[in-house]
C-alpha cells in the first residue's frame, strides 16, 4: 500500500473541507522526506496542514482524512 501526502484545506469552522493530493510514495521514508520539504516551504501557520496517510487507494486515504471525528473525552485533571 502506498503513502499519500495531502495538503489539507480547512473550512471556517476548523473542519477539513478538502484534501489536495500532493504526491504518493511506495515507502514511508520517501513520503516523510517530501512532507518535511513541503512544510519547510509553507508559512508556520500552515505546517500542520500537510499529512501523510497510508491506505489502499487515494480515495480511501482522502476519506480517512476528511471524516469528522469526535473530540476526545477530557478527564477532570485535563480541564
Amino acid at each position: 500500500m502506498p503513502y499519500f501526502v495531502f495538503h489539507l484545506i480547512k473550512g471556517t469552522n476548523g473542519a477539513v473541507r478538502e484534501a489536495e493530493l500532493k504526491d504518493s510514495f511506495p515507502e514511508y521514508k520517501d513520503a516523510k522526506l517530501y512532507a518535511r520539504n513541503l512544510r519547510a516551504e509553507l508559512e508556520l501557520k500552515d505546517v500542520s496542514d500537510i499529512k501523510i496517510m497510508f491506505a489502499d487507494t487515494e480515495d480511501m486515504a482522502e476519506a480517512k482524512l476528511t471524516q469528522n471525528r469526535e473530540a476526545p473525552i477530557l478527564r477532570e485533571w485535563e480541564k
